[in-house]
């Protein structure tokens, strides 16, 4: 699945525009919009992050002790209830394209 992500990347999580990636296993950042590539100074890891055109992020990587891919979220609001509503909405997009990923 990482493989996947990292060689079909989303230019969308529902109808949200990436973007940037950050790939740590070939520590660049890549901005989707100029095509410009930034060195990221932290070690070398399979993790992929997605910046999102509202702020939000999601976060992935392999389990390091078992068979899974963990998944971690950030988002933006001017208040709890609007933030927890793009948190549950992020989740929800990004867990719908792994069925699309695994068949890739």
């Amino acid at each position: 699945m990482m493989a996947a992500f990292r060689d079909h990347p989303p230019k969308t999580v529902g109808e949200i525009k990436v973007l940037a990636i950050e790939d740590y296993k070939l520590q660049e950042k890549i901005d989707l919009e100029t095509g410009f590539k930034e060195k990221l100074l932290l070690p070398s890891s399979n993790v992929l992050k997605y910046w999102l055109e509202d702020g939000s992020w999601f976060c992935l990587r392999p389990s390091g002790t078992e068979p899974k891919i963990k998944f971690y979220f950030g988002v933006e609001g001017n208040h709890q209830d609007e933030a927890t509503k793009k948190l549950k909405q992020l989740k929800t997009d990004v867990l719908k394209m792994i069925n699309y990923m695994e068949a890739i």
